[in-house]
């Protein structure tokens, strides 16, 4: 590596002592000889000059600018979940404009016989193995609350779609998706020799739902316990080009019912028993759980 080229020192001639006897010195007869100061050091470069310590200045205001900026767009730009609340909402609002004029229904009330069997104590997590055996028991079947969720209900570890990730008879145990209850019901009706079919209806609207109410089918569906917000999600899959998302109060009932005019919707709940809630309030929470939905036909 070159190093510093440094300028030398001058030579610096120092005087011998004389003394009276030995006449007057070079440096007497010639002054200019005489030793002469070092000049003067040239003064040391600031760092940054005047003009640089500005530059620098301004580009420390504009970077504080921009993270100010990207702080308060990260604040304010929405999150996932709200982003699937608002869709959600602006599609049970359009549905239930569609609703109140009714054109799509046969009827404008409607009530289905369908068993409450509740999940507690034997199912604390088993909310969706219990609203497939509510729709069984509604098309005449005759099996025991926990049958569907003991000998047919696929599980596992880390799958919640396809199967019930934990065990249903646990309080830690998680959820399962449409395609697990659809598998599952089809896996019983083949072993009852049924040529009833379970279909999965995910995607559907809400007011295609309460078409298939009309026709006298009972349709299971994915809310939330109580209605309430889910907030986000702990984990999300991606399968059969759709997106499913755990919620921490994910809930599945059964649509037994409805009425415009009052604009509710009743409901086979194995928490609460038969209930009747605010039709848009529940199909926002349909949407925001991705619109899952099964029949049995």
């Amino acid at each position: 590596m070159p190093t510093e080229r440094t300028r030398p020192h001058p030579r610096v001639t120092h005087a011998r002592p004389s003394s009276a006897s030995d006449g007057p010195s070079p440096f007497d007869r010639h002054p200019s000889l005489a030793h002469r100061p070092h000049s003067r050091k040239r003064r040391a470069r600031p760092l940054f000059g005047q003009r640089s310590r500005w530059t620098v200045a301004r580009l420390c205001l504009l970077a504080a600018e921009a993270l100010a900026v990207g702080a308060v767009s990260l604040l304010l730009s929405p999150s996932p979940s709200m982003l699937v609340s608002t869709c959600a909402q602006a599609q049970a609002a359009q549905d239930m404009s569609a609703l109140r004029t009714a054109v799509a229904q046969p009827c404008r009330s409607i009530v289905l016989d369908v068993p409450a069997l509740q999940q507690n104590p034997e199912l604390p997590t088993g909310c969706e193995s219990v609203a497939l055996t509510n729709v069984l028991r509604a098309l005449g079947f005759n099996l025991e609350k926990t049958e569907i969720a003991d000998d047919w209900l696929p599980v596992s570890d880390d799958d919640f779609v396809t199967a019930f990730m934990g065990d249903p008879r646990t309080p830690d145990g998680h959820s399962c998706m449409a395609p697990a209850i659809v598998q599952t019901a089809n896996a019983y009706l083949a072993a009852q020799g049924s040529e009833l079919r379970a279909a999965d209806l995910t995607g559907a609207s809400f007011e295609t739902l309460l078409g298939e109410v009309a026709a006298g089918r009972p349709v299971i569906a994915w809310c939330t316990i109580d209605l309430a917000d889910p907030g986000d999600p702990y984990r999300i899959e991606r399968a059969n080009g759709r997106t499913y998302r755990l919620h921490a109060n994910s809930h599945c009932v059964v649509v037994s019912g409805y009425d415009l005019d009052a604009e509710t919707v009743l409901v086979s709940d194995s928490l609460v028993g038969q209930t009747s809630c605010n039709l848009q309030l529940f199909a926002e929470r349909y949407y925001e759980l991705g619109a899952q939905a099964v029949i049995i036909a």
